[in-house]
C-alpha cells in the first residue's frame, strides 16, 4: 500500500530579508530574498533506520547478503523506490534470497520497523511548521512511505510529503525537485532544501533552492539561523 502526498494548512509569515548571508541568493533584480519553504529529507535526517534485525532475520533463514550494497542489488531496491515495482515484487525478491519463503506479513515487519526517530530534528520540524510551509522530500518506497508517514507520525510535522517512487525519480535528479515545486508550490529562491547527502543538497542548488548540508541538528540550526531570524 503507498500513501500519496498529503496536504494541510500552510501558515507562513512574509519572507525574511537576509544581508551579507551567503546562503540566501539574490533575485534577478539584485536584492536578497528570504525564506517561505522548508523541505527535510527524512532518512538520517528527521528519523534514523539500521537494517541489523532484518539482515539478522534473512541470514539465519539462508540468505547470503554481504551488506546494504549487497542487498539493494539482489533485491532490486532502486527500482522499487523508482515506482517500478510493487510492494508484492519486492516483498517476493527479499523472499528470493532465502533457503524456505517467509510469511509476507512477517518480512514486511521487519522491513518497515528499520526506522528510529531524531527527536530534536523532529521538534525543529514541528517548530518551523508554525511560521513556514515545512514538507518532506523522500528517496523510498511504498511499504516505509505509508508507515513513516502514519505510524512515525511524520505527517503530523509537515505541511505535505512526497517520495520517489510517487514520481518516478530519485534526488538528485532535477525532476523529482521540479515535482516538489508544483506539489507544493515552492518558489526554488524561497525554499531550502536539508539533505544528509550533499550530492542531493546539489541537486537542490543546481534547481536555484537554497541548501544545506545537514551534519547534525546544531550544524542544522546554526545554517538555518543564518536564514531566519529568531530561530
Amino acid at each position: 500500500m503507498t500513501s500519496k502526498g498529503f496536504s494541510g494548512s500552510t501558515k507562513k509569515l512574509p519572507p525574511l530579508q537576509a544581508q551579507n548571508n551567503p546562503l540566501v541568493r539574490p533575485n534577478d533584480a539584485g536584492h536578497a530574498e528570504g525564506i517561505n519553504d522548508i523541505v527535510f529529507d527524512v532518512g538520517r535526517v528527521l528519523v534514523d533506520f539500521g537494517y541489523h534485525d532484518l539482515f539478522t532475520l534473512l541470514r539465519n533463514h539462508g540468505a547470503k547478503v554481504e551488506g546494504v550494497k549487497d542487498f539493494v542489488k539482489k533485491t532490486d531496491l532502486l527500482s522499487y523506490e523508482y515506482g517500478y515495482i510493487s510492494d508484492k515484487r519486492f516483498i517476493d525478491n527479499i523472499n528470493s534470497l532465502l533457503e524456505s519463503p517467509l510469511d509476507h506479513a512477517l518480512l514486511i515487519e521487519k522491513w518497515v520497523c528499520i526506522f528510529k526517530p531524531i527527536q530534536e530534528m523532529q521538534a525543529l520540524a514541528r517548530a518551523l511548521k508554525d511560521k513556514f510551509g515545512v514538507y518532506l522530500l523522500s528517496n523510498t518506497s511504498g511499504l516505509h512511505w505509508n508507515y513513516l508517514l502514519t505510524e512515525c507520525q511524520l505527517n503530523q510535522i509537515s505541511d505535505g510529503a512526497l517520495a520517489s517512487f510517487e514520481v518516478g525519480a530519485v534526488k538528485p535528479e532535477e525532476k523529482i525537485f521540479r515535482e516538489a515545486e508544483k506539489h507544493f508550490h515552492l518558489k526554488p529562491k524561497t525554499t531550502v532544501f536539508i539533505d544528509d547527502l550533499e550530492e542531493n543538497v546539489a541537486g537542490a542548488i543546481a534547481c536555484g533552492w537554497q541548501g544545506i548540508h545537514h551534519t547534525g541538528v546544531n550544524n542544522t540550526r546554526e545554517k538555518l539561523r543564518t536564514l531566519i531570524q529568531d530561530l
